[in-house]
């Protein structure tokens, strides 16, 4: 509708012409009933205001280095070392190192305890984690110990903590110095706010679906719809649209658009043999290139096993997301296992973040040791010849 001025409002048929004043029109109209939308603000909108209630947290660490250990088992039992102070959620606090345990009945162990620096009638709620930390700097889950409190004036902590021969036969002593490290959140006091109306947005007036883009071309992939190409892999056949492959893939764009893959002369699709991989690890390929997803893989065995495949096709086609996205899915199976094979297999296929976090876990030297023990380092020896040295020459640092 137009918008109308200070112009008259016409009505107009064949035979009639009847101008009517701005005025006089209104004067058939009902009164406008009075709303919240009318009557809230200068321009018909609502009063609006907002606030909020901010329960926030703080967080921090604290390393606690002691170097020179044997020393400080001069303390007695009962004794203690404090750290420096450190602040946290606008509070002050310090470690109590107990090097022979707060009392005697764990006078073997090592105690420690974390304090608030000063009193505070109403508390302070902190959750706090305690770890000692190998020499990588990871804490060491067998030694991690948590607990939360609300702190006045008093301390809380670990009594056991770790027991001093246990420690001293580990590889965490070295030098005669190991680190502890304190993890601590502090709860801050609730607190109630304003908010600038103007810095809430919106909500839209049209609210505009996610992209279904690929849940089309998956459908046209599991329908074969006008493919015009067959593959061919083990028993299987699979049927796709050049189309799709060669905008997916510049190695497909080549290889599909040459005039030796039309159809035949019946009209039937091309038929393209895949030789270097097994039918289900194409499947998933092709689910890949159509959706820009990987399908759902049942159980880590299952994957394992077929996405080195997938790594393998996305080089040899040159797609390089689905490359990264197998690195990153295989990087949740490093393990004692199958880091060795999956180091070699890094390599080999250029997978940079694959490959480090295989060294990164072969940082931690009782991984490194457990995994000379199987039988993947001989075939890293025959592949990695030079990876292989880098670890020994790592293993040999750490004892």
């Amino acid at each position: 509708m137009q918008p109308v001025h200070e112009e008259k409002l016409k009505y107009q048929s064949r035979d009639l012409q009847r101008p009517w004043e701005r005025e006089e029109l209104s004067s058939f109209l009902p009164p406008m009933p009075m709303t919240a939308s009318n009557i809230g603000g200068s321009r018909g909108e609502p009063l609006r205001s907002a606030s909020a209630i901010v329960a926030s947290t703080e967080s921090g660490q604290h390393l606690l280095k002691i170097d020179g250990y044997s020393r400080t088992k001069d303390v007695p039992t009962g004794s203690r070392i404090n750290s420096r102070s450190f602040r946290v959620g606008g509070h002050s606090w310090h470690i109590l190192y107990y090097p022979n345990g707060l009392n005697s009945t764990c006078s073997d162990y090592i105690s420690i305890f974390l304090q608030l620096d000063h009193n505070v009638p109403q508390g302070v709620r902190a959750k706090f984690t305690f770890s000692l930390l190998d020499h990588g700097g990871k804490p060491v889950p067998r030694y991690t110990l948590g607990s939360e409190h609300t702190f006045r004036d008093n301390s809380w902590g670990f009594l056991s903590f770790i027991k001093r021969d246990g420690l001293e036969k580990s590889e965490h002593l070295k030098d005669d110095r190991f680190t502890i490290r304190c993890d601590l959140t502090v709860t801050k006091e609730i607190q109630t706010m304003d908010i600038d109306t103007a810095a809430i947005p919106q909500p839209p007036v049209v609210v505009v679906p996610p992209s279904d883009l690929h849940r089309h071309l998956g459908g046209l992939l599991a329908t074969s719809v006008g493919a015009d190409v067959t593959f061919e892999v083990d028993t299987r056949t699979f049927a796709a649209h050049r189309c799709v492959l060669m905008a997916r893939s510049p190695v497909f764009h080549a290889e599909l658009s040459l005039s030796s893959l039309t159809t035949t002369n019946n009209g039937a699709a091309v038929a393209v043999q895949i030789e270097d991989m097994e039918a289900q690890g194409f499947e998933a390929f092709l689910h890949y290139m159509y959706t820009d997803s990987l399908p759902e893989m049942k159980g880590s065995e299952a994957a394992a096993m077929m996405l080195p495949d997938l790594v393998v096709a996305a080089n040899r086609y040159k797609m390089e997301r689905l490359r990264l996205v197998c690195e990153d899915k295989l990087s949740e199976f490093v393990n004692v296992t199958t880091v060795a094979v999956f180091l070699a297999f890094a390599v080999e296929q250029h997978c940079l973040g694959l490959k480090e976090v295989c060294l990164k876990f072969l940082e931690d030297p009782a991984n490194l040791r457990e995994v000379i023990k199987t039988d993947g380092l001989e075939h890293l020896s025959k592949s990695c010849p030079s990876v292989l040295k880098d670890m020994i020459t790592k293993l040999a640092a750490a004892l």
